[in-house]
């Protein structure tokens, strides 16, 4: 299965459509490749509404919570 972990657009380049066409870029090569391609995104992030608007839907909300062990 495909998923997309990380994208970026440096701050002076955002609100340019740079994420969508990199996304719709990389639809368009894996979508006869696989069948679902797998988002993960932070709940609240600002960049949400592009993923929306592309055609991704919610799924299962997946928590990680990492943590260093105190020394003894």
């Amino acid at each position: 299965m495909a998923a997309v972990y990380s994208i970026g657009v440096l701050p002076a380049y955002r609100g340019k459509g740079l994420a969508t066409l990199m996304l719709k870029r990389a639809l368009s090569i894996l979508k006869d490749h696989y069948p679902i391609l797998r988002l993960y995104v932070m709940e609240g992030n600002e960049a949400e509404s592009v993923y929306y608007n592309l055609g991704f839907a919610p799924g299962v909300q997946e928590i990680q919570s990492m943590r260093i062990p105190a020394q003894g």
